[in-house]
């Protein structure tokens, strides 16, 4: 039976320690060390310091069984945000996010030990944004099968924090990545940071949304669009993410609310976009407000673990081969053979001028219909605006 990707094991956290247990440095030929995560920018807060995004891109095991999917919700109480206003609720035995209606007089008053106001003040913005603009978009966690609508499922985002020295998961999110097997460490690089926040069309920009964006570092109110050949669509809540300085992967690619807005024939935690990281509505939001400008982003999968389908009556993944072999006509071949799968994804040997083709870039190739004809409906505006003033 294939099991849940980072199901409800006693291990909850697992999928945190995956760059520290699991995904090796190309440089070092080392795992990441915590110290890794933490975020560049000292302005931060400790907390906000301390958060950093795993993707887990593999839609299957290593004995290649699709994972399936369980998303996983922390309450708003557990986020690090509201230490004050939980105690508070705790001691006065509420819900904390009743006392989003209070004020801070007499919030301040129920405190067993009363502190300072500011500190406070900020608590209780924060509390009252983040159900204003993501709460009343929750839904029930995402449960998949490991096979559904003949796609293998298993791709996740993981939302983490130091705390205390450990990794905690935070949230869990069903995914979707590129459709095309990216070239290990060229496409994806193993370790990113966030360099834009941008925002949706379907909210309004708030002067509370625009407090907070300074304290997470930075953000703005711009809906970003797709191009979607000259028929732009929507990318709620796009953040663009940059490979770390010496490390090589596209520039393009963002984490956003799946353009359109519906997960269309069942296909999230399955690898079927065209290369950035699709979320779901509530998800999308909370991970815009959740996360700090320049917060690390580590992406983890194996090549044979990447797959994008399944079949219902095993579980299992198709196309999958076992590590270290192919099979052409029945026969196992090394996978040290020149013109094996897996020797092509370690080499991804580049194009003539130079430059791997991307995912993207492979789409467009087989399908030039779909290229946009229109430059102003640029998939990434900002890069027109730039252009324009040169």
């Amino acid at each position: 039976m294939a099991s849940f990707a980072a199901d409800t094991t006693p291990d909850v956290n697992a999928s945190c320690r995956i760059p520290f247990e699991t995904l090796k440095d190309p440089k070092t030929k080392e795992f990441f060390p915590v110290s890794a995560v933490l975020n560049e920018n000292a302005k931060l807060s400790d907390n906000l310091r301390q958060r950093y995004i795993v993707a887990d891109l593999n839609s299957a095991d290593e004995n290649g069984n699709c994972r399936g999917v369980q998303e996983h919700f922390s309450s708003v109480g557990e986020l690090s945000e509201f230490p004050r206003l939980q105690a508070i609720a705790t001691a006065l035995k509420m819900d904390i996010a009743s006392l989003a209606k209070q004020s801070v007089d007499s919030l301040l008053e129920a405190e067993a030990k009363p502190g300072d106001a500011a500190g406070l003040t900020l608590e209780l913005d924060d509390l009252r944004n983040y159900l204003e603009q993501v709460q009343r978009y929750k839904t029930n966690p995402v449960v998949k099968p490991a096979v559904f609508n003949g796609y293998c499922v298993g791709q996740t985002l993981s939302f983490c924090e130091i705390v205390d020295g450990q990794p905690k998961l935070v949230y869990r999110f069903v995914t979707s990545s590129s459709r095309s097997t990216p070239p290990l460490n060229r496409y994806y690089a193993p370790i990113n940071f966030i360099n834009t926040r941008h925002w949706s069309s379907d909210r309004r920009y708030t002067p509370a949304d625009a407090r907070r964006d300074v304290r997470m570092g930075g953000g703005d109110a711009i809906p970003i669009p797709f191009a979607n050949g000259g028929n732009p669509i929507e990318m709620p809540n796009f953040m663009n993410f940059l490979p770390m300085p010496g490390y090589t992967g596209e520039t393009l690619n963002g984490i956003h609310e799946i353009a359109g807005g519906l997960d269309s024939g069942g296909t999230f935690g399955a690898p079927v976009s065209l290369g950035c990281i699709r979320l779901n509505k509530f998800q999308a939001k909370m991970a815009r407000w959740w996360t700090p400008h320049r917060a690390k982003f580590f992406m983890y999968f194996e090549p044979n673990q990447y797959r994008n389908f399944g079949d219902a009556s095993t579980g299992r993944a198709r196309g999958f081969q076992v590590p270290g072999t192919t099979v052409a006509r029945g026969v196992q071949v090394p996978s040290t053979a020149p013109n094996s799968p897996a020797a092509a994804y370690r080499a991804a040997p580049p194009a003539a001028d130079g430059n791997y083709a991307s995912p993207q870039q492979q789409i467009s190739a087989r399908r030039p219909a779909e290229r946009s004809q229109l430059p102003e409906f640029s998939l990434f505006p900002w890069l027109l605006f730039s252009q324009s003033q040169r």
